[in-house]
């Protein structure tokens, strides 16, 4: 039996939630690279080394699909990016400036 729309949505895979993470905007090649990641949804990186016990701040690309944010004029600057995370990929739909440096 196929699956019955509910409340005039349509029977279509969920949506990705929206996290926001906060972190230091830096240029990565021809992209961009939250790094020092905090938040709830910010992904921790684990390092072997350490046997697992240590979790640091992983790093995430940001990617602005839309072309709408203009990235470059937040580069070295504490953010929040609010979007949707899928593995280490942060695809953005709003920034918003914390501090004016990542110190």
């Amino acid at each position: 039996s196929a699956a019955v729309p509910v409340d005039g949505e349509t029977a279509v895979a969920p949506k990705t939630p929206f996290v926001t993470v906060a972190g230091c905007l830096e240029r990565n090649n021809d992209g961009f690279r939250l790094k020092d990641t905090s938040g709830a949804d910010a992904p921790k990186a684990r390092s072997w080394k350490s046997g697992f016990m240590k979790k640091g701040s992983a790093s995430l690309d940001v990617v602005d699909p839309a072309h709408v944010i203009s990235l470059t004029d937040y580069v070295g600057r504490r953010v929040s990016v609010t979007g949707t995370l899928t593995g280490r990929e942060m695809k953005a739909k709003s920034v918003r400036r914390m501090s004016a440096s990542c110190d």
